[in-house]
């Protein structure tokens, strides 16, 4: 989806509660390395969106709104929300 979004919409993968070479080990294994990625191994991004597991998803939209979502996203409403938010919409 990055790939596919990237012009329009800004990716962040976070990793907290590990260590940034856990973090370098997972990019590497799951070739995700095109996305920027930040450690945050006191989980402070994640406590800021009250995101208590993974998966989780938080969309931000440009004025600082987020909507967060726990657990898996199936593809095509993963596409609804980019679609929305390359609009500049959070969804609803």
């Amino acid at each position: 989806m990055a790939r596919d979004y990237g012009d329009r919409i800004g990716f962040l993968g976070v990793a907290a509660h590990d260590s940034v070479e856990a973090m370098a080990n997972f990019v590497d294994r799951f070739g995700v390395g095109h996305l920027p990625h930040a450690a945050d191994p006191d989980a402070v991004l994640w406590e800021r969106f009250g995101v208590p597991y993974q998966p989780a998803w938080v969309f931000v939209d440009s004025s600082g709104e987020a909507v967060r979502v726990l657990g898996p996203l199936p593809e095509q409403d993963l596409i609804s929300i980019l679609e929305d938010l390359a609009r500049d919409r959070l969804p609803t």
